[in-house]
């Protein structure tokens, strides 16, 4: 036995289905003549975008694992391993590295140096002997405290040579733990919820990981609070729910916006409330509340008045029964002024867009129409929609509304163009019997476009909604003179022919009254086992709902 194998073994007993990546790896073909699927895509950052959406359809319960090339092909996969760092996606990196009489010569690149800093955990293997306990800490690194990727590196020359024993069979797998918060502090939080006059509840991606979307559905209705989610957290709450007040993001919704603006009391679930691009700012003078399972995440970026630390689900039902004891089992009675607020919110909301999303004009389509023909066209409750970086992702957040948990695959602390792709295949093999689809620019997918075939090679047929503006979309207010002068924001390219080319089925859509006809083709053709490309001539739209800002 290789200990490659002792390796592949040893990811049987933690229930890995897939082993994604780029060769040259000789786990791919010890996985071969296992029980584990390989699946090899264009490149490692693809390969590691599929692994990072399938563990998070799976909220960790699964992982998704990869393997890449010792040198350039672990060098390759940094951007895609510091994605999933900022969003906290537990993936497994497998690369190979450099035999052990090598590693300390200039210029050997040591994956488990220098990925520190966007890994929970890095660590080398140069014997064989270590591989159990190494993949035992690995593994509860993966499953336990806050997520985040984890890299161990094994010589490559070990790999391809012969354990000294039945090492893998001394593995032993890990458990996973859960803790309840202290019982005063989420009293504490529980009587800053009671006493606010406008709470509202976030709920960030702790709250898909700890599978906590039921407890958080019965204590917003317990206590009547409305609920808006995180861009990680969008789909944890049902955004048709008469208390959602949809996703707050780089972009927000109308009803978002104006109650958290009037809140006297913001409690973050699963949420570390970091301050970064793709989130929306808290207004100045908001009073928070925490509940996290990452102490280090508490008050890290504004103060908080309370918190509580542990697993969002536990948490969450110490706080419903303590609630029940307070005002008994029903809780408050329905808030019907508050609820027909937030519907007429959300009416005022359309309305103010409807131009863009129902406009039937001739000429180029504008994005938010697909978008509005998306949202109503697809079944929900086996649909999962993921955006790419940019305009796409800024368009779509506040209109898409995601009804059922995973439902909509949110991302983007660090966020590369193309990811989308990849995100949508890795979906695909999480959820088979769902319609899979990345919603993405052109600029987007000029960077992964040789992937599609991946999706068309290994037989997962997602859908790839394509607006198509020709420009890379609001880049002009960056480089005015350069796009004045030489053009750089525009781009090219026929992709409808591309994807054709390669294999999948592709249509090119210039009229905005065809556009729900091609996403009905678009899905037959998907469940008929089609890859398919759906590449809308689209308009730029550079007028984006509330970017940035809760009170706009």
């Amino acid at each position: 036995m290789s200990n490659a194998d002792v390796i592949i073994e040893i990811l049987e007993q933690e229930g890995v289905e897939y082993l994604l990546g780029f060769p040259n790896n000789r786990l791919f073909n010890s996985a071969a003549s296992h029980s584990i699927r390989p699946i090899i895509a264009r490149t490692e950052r693809v390969a590691i975008n599929m692994a990072d959406a399938y563990t998070r359809m799976n909220n960790g319960r699964k992982i998704g694992v990869v393997a890449v090339q010792d040198g350039p092909g672990i060098e390759a996969s940094f951007p895609a391993v510091a994605q999933a760092y900022g969003d906290n996606t537990p993936i497994l990196m497998l690369p190979g590295a450099h035999a052990p009489l090598m590693q300390d010569y200039d210029p050997q690149f040591i994956a488990s140096r220098s990925f520190r800093d966007i890994t929970k955990m890095a660590g080398l293997i140069n014997d064989g002997r270590s591989i159990p306990r190494k993949f035992e800490m690995a593994f509860a690194a993966l499953k336990n405290g806050k997520s985040g990727p984890v890299l161990l590196e094994t010589a490559a020359n070990l790999l391809w040579g012969q354990s000294e024993g039945e090492s893998g069979s001394l593995y032993k797998s890990p458990g996973r733990y859960r803790s309840m918060a202290e019982e005063s502090d989420v009293a504490q939080v529980l009587e800053a919820l009671l006493q606010a006059k406008r709470p509202v509840l976030i709920a960030g991606h702790g709250v898909l990981y700890a599978q906590a979307w039921q407890e958080l559905r019965e204590l917003a209705e317990l206590l009547q609070i409305p609920v808006t989610t995180t861009l990680l957290g969008k789909s944890a709450f049902p955004e048709t729910h008469e208390l959602s007040l949809g996703t707050a993001g780089r972009t927000i919704t109308k009803a978002a916006a104006h109650f958290a603006n009037e809140s006297d009391f913001i409690l973050g679930i699963g949420t570390s409330f970091t301050i970064n691009d793709f989130t929306a700012r808290m207004p100045k003078d908001a009073v928070l509340g925490q509940i996290t399972n990452a102490p280090a995440d508490i008050a890290k970026c504004r103060p908080v008045t309370c918190a509580a630390i542990g697993d969002a689900g536990l948490v969450l039902k110490q706080l419903i029964s303590l609630a029940k004891q307070k005002l008994g089992e029903s809780g408050r009675a329905r808030s019907d002024d508050m609820i027909a607020e937030i519907d007429q919110l959300k009416t005022d909301f359309f309305n103010d867009w409807s131009e863009r999303l129902l406009c039937d004009d001739a000429g180029a389509i504008s994005p938010y129409r697909v978008i509005h023909e998306m949202n109503t066209l697809f079944d929900k409750t086996k649909s999962v929609v993921t955006h790419d970086a940019g305009n796409p992702r800024d368009q779509i957040v506040p209109f898409y509304q995601a009804v059922t948990p995973r439902g909509y695959l949110g991302w983007g602390k660090s966020t590369h163009l193309g990811s989308s792709l990849g995100m949508a295949m890795g979906s695909k093999l999480a959820r088979p019997d769902w319609l899979s689809v990345n919603f993405i620019g052109d600029a987007g997918f000029g960077q992964t476009a040789n992937d599609f075939e991946t999706a068309v090679r290994s037989k997962l047929p997602i859908m790839t909604v394509l607006v198509n503006n020709g420009v890379m979309g609001g880049y002009g207010a960056y480089m005015p003179d350069a796009v004045e002068r030489f053009q750089s924001s525009s781009l090219g390219g026929d992709y409808t022919a591309m994807a054709i080319a390669m294999g999948g089925y592709a249509e090119r859509i210039e009229q905005a009254s065809d556009v729900s006809a091609a996403l009905r083709r678009g899905i037959d053709q998907t469940q008929a086992g089609r890859p398919v490309l759906l590449e809308f001539i689209t308009k730029e739209e550079p007028v984006l709902a509330m970017a940035n800002q809760w009170g706009m």
